[in-house]
């Protein structure tokens, strides 16, 4: 495969990151965020998009399927996050899907039917999407998560090609793509997942306990087209969001 130009890199303006990643992430790909829970994938990608607007004058869109837009702008505004003010200002949109996350697949179809709502589906969803991304002209976007939206469709066959048709519509709308997955097991025993295979790079963030302590570890595990740091790195999270420290060595133990 052909490398990729530095032209054709977005920053992510995460420091420590970028280094890591020899630039940032190839333009126009999809990049799967994997973690378990309490790992900053939230943080990560919200940063990447505020980034975007802030040091390189590219908007965003984040599709939520986990928390309702009300919660997440509170959450983010506690890192230095001010999501309501980049709404206003038509730098950021976001697509809040969050119910599909909170009702059996049953229930949201007795809702549904009872309020005479449409019924959720994936193409509805990214014909709002592709929509929303015109409308502002976001170059970057964020979808939180997979696993809510799987959480939707226990089929895995139509699961499959529903995600498809998700990583399908990112690289149409020419953005460049992060993808959250949350896994619950121990990341260094899971099995990879279906969209590792399907995506054009793969972070991971992991929780690493060590004794009293829990040392947070990132590690870029596939990047295509780019030449990026394979080795697992330190990061922190605090009030102005994540910082990465690249040139600390962090030993994972079998």
């Amino acid at each position: 495969m052909t490398s990729v130009q530095q032209k054709d890199i977005v920053p992510t303006g995460i420091k420590g990151l970028d280094e890591m990643l020899r630039g940032g992430f190839p333009q126009g790909r999809n990049i799967i965020i994997i973690g378990g829970p309490g790992t900053g994938k939230t943080i990560l990608t919200t940063q990447y998009l505020c980034n975007g607007v802030s040091m390189f004058g590219e908007n965003g869109l984040y599709i939520t399927l986990e928390e309702d837009a009300i919660a997440l702008k509170g959450e983010m505004s506690n890192v230095g996050m001010n999501l309501e003010k980049l709404e206003k200002d038509g730098k950021l949109k976001i697509v809040d899907y969050s119910f599909v996350n909170y009702m059996p697949r049953k229930e949201v179809e007795a809702a549904v039917k009872f309020l005479s709502m449409p019924a959720f589906k994936v193409s509805s969803m990214l014909e709002v999407i592709k929509k929303s991304c015109k409308e502002i002209d976001a170059k970057r976007v964020v979808l939180d998560s997979l696993s809510a939206l799987t959480f939707q469709e226990p089929d895995r066959v139509k699961r499959r090609l529903a995600t498809m048709l998700i990583f399908k519509t990112f690289v149409e709308l020419g953005c460049t793509a992060l993808i959250i997955s949350e896994v619950k097991a121990n990341l260094l025993e899971r099995e990879f997942i279906f969209e590792e295979y399907l995506s054009d790079g793969v972070v991971v963030m992991q929780n690493l306990r060590r004794e009293d302590a829990i040392a947070k570890s990132i590690q870029v595990e596939k990047m295509r087209g780019i030449s990026h740091d394979i080795k697992p790195h330190p990061y922190k999270i605090d009030q102005t969001g994540i910082t990465v420290f690249p040139k600390e060595k962090l030993f994972i133990a079998p």
